[in-house]
């Protein structure tokens, strides 16, 4: 191949298995013919994950505990990016020369653990998963102008231009990010679309509903407040007369799981909302998926879910489970009513509401699975990947990728 020999090191702060973005990535990256070296976090399980011809895992330390706090937080954010400058300088002095660092935030300061190798010359990356700043108003509930915050913005800002390129994951985001210095010419939107590969084409059969059978509702992925799974189990609470047969299957994990197991066993809603162990792996999703009427995905609609396009709705859409959502900023750039369901923020009535009107008019429910499908008129898997590998192909060659097709809309 003709980027055979060529190695790219994946930097992430994350459980690769579990990360979907970064896994899609480098499954690119290794189909091109390129070695990747992923610098990653150690998985709950201390399953190592097992390297392969062309790809490499340097595991330096597990996630902090939820207990740790935002400075243990931001500490054990810290040592990961020292530990990461270190192997990365290391392993490129020892000959496993890159072509290409790619950083991948939260947070945005790990770009500091390419700095080193920066300086000799090789190029690198960012991309801008989550916006800092709108995470922890939300997370922390201040304001834009305490001096946390304000921070932040200052550290997004050199960390975008400390990289070579910015790739972000949503129009909205690239927009705010421009905002703060972020320049047009060197970024573009890499959207976050399900990988083909697991998500094949087409989907899963529509799941029929017969009478008297289980109404089955889905979410999955990460657990935590702003995503509003707690109003989703207190509409199942809602439901308990009005739809017996629903039930509720939450698929992840997160800081949240804990209160929201714990609001489940209070309502006596064990039997009617079940949860995965954590994580699972992506390749199992659709299996778990598939059979599922609908799916809930209830997000608070606050500053940090503003600029978020839900990768699980890409994910319903693409294998056709219609969706109720919350009409945010960003979700509302590429879905209207008649693709989505859309409910109340933070009220677990209409959501309950919804619900109900959806598993009493089926037909619906095929409607909205048909109309959402349509966004992948518009956008389109194997277009963002060919975009992602012109970008790495350029900044490996020592070129300037420019704008891109979707920094420019």
């Amino acid at each position: 191949m003709v980027n055979a020999g060529k190695r790219i090191a994946m930097v992430a702060y994350t459980i690769f298995r579990s990360d979907a973005r970064v896994r899609r990535h480098v499954t690119a990256l290794r189909g091109m013919g390129y070695s990747v070296d992923v610098y990653a976090l150690v998985a709950p399980d201390g399953v190592r994950d097992a390297d392969e011809e062309g790809l490499t895992f340097h595991l330096p330390q597990r996630r902090a505990p939820k207990s740790a706090g935002k400075f243990g937080i931001l500490f054990d954010y810290v040592k990961f990016a020292f530990l990461c400058s270190f192997l990365l300088l290391r392993d490129h002095l020892r000959g496993r020369r890159f072509a290409l660092i790619h950083v991948n935030n939260m947070p945005n300061f790990l770009i500091a653990a390419a700095v080193p190798l920066r300086l000799a010359g090789v190029p690198v990356l960012l991309d801008i998963h989550d916006t800092m700043p709108e995470i922890y108003q939300d997370r922390f509930g201040v304001g834009p102008e305490h001096w946390i915050i304000r921070a932040l913005f200052l550290e997004e800002r050199w960390s975008m231009k400390l990289a070579h390129y910015v790739l972000t994951t949503e129009h909205t985001k690239w927009e705010r990010l421009l905002e703060n210095g972020l320049d047009t010419r060197k970024s573009r939107v890499a959207l976050n679309l399900p990988d083909t590969g697991v998500f094949p084409d087409g989907g899963l059969a529509p799941a029929s509903l017969e009478e008297g059978a289980e109404f089955r509702l889905v979410y999955h992925g990460t657990l935590a407040h702003r995503l509003g799974l707690d109003l989703a189990i207190e509409a199942m609470d809602l439901l308990r007369d009005r739809i017996p047969t629903a039930r509720l299957t939450i698929i992840g994990d997160g800081e949240h799981r804990d209160e929201l197991l714990r609001l489940a066993t209070e309502r006596d809603l064990m039997d009617r909302v079940s949860f995965s162990d954590g994580f699972v792996p992506m390749d199992e999703l659709p299996g778990l998926l598939a059979g599922s009427h609908l799916a809930v995905i209830p997000s608070r609609k606050r500053i940090g879910t503003r600029l978020m396009l839900p990768t699980k709705l890409l994910e319903y859409v693409r294998i056709g489970i219609p969706a109720i959502t919350v009409a945010t900023h960003t979700i509302t750039r590429y879905f209207d009513e008649t693709m989505v369901r859309f409910a109340e923020s933070e009220n677990p009535a209409d959501l309950a509401d919804r619900i109900q009107e959806l598993q009493e008019h089926p037909e619906q429910l095929e409607r909205l699975a048909t109309e959402a499908r349509k966004f992948y008129d518009t956008y389109n898997f194997e277009t963002e990947r060919e975009s992602y590998l012109q970008v790495v192909g350029a900044l490996a060659a020592g070129e300037a990728p420019g704008p891109g097709r979707s920094a420019s809309q």
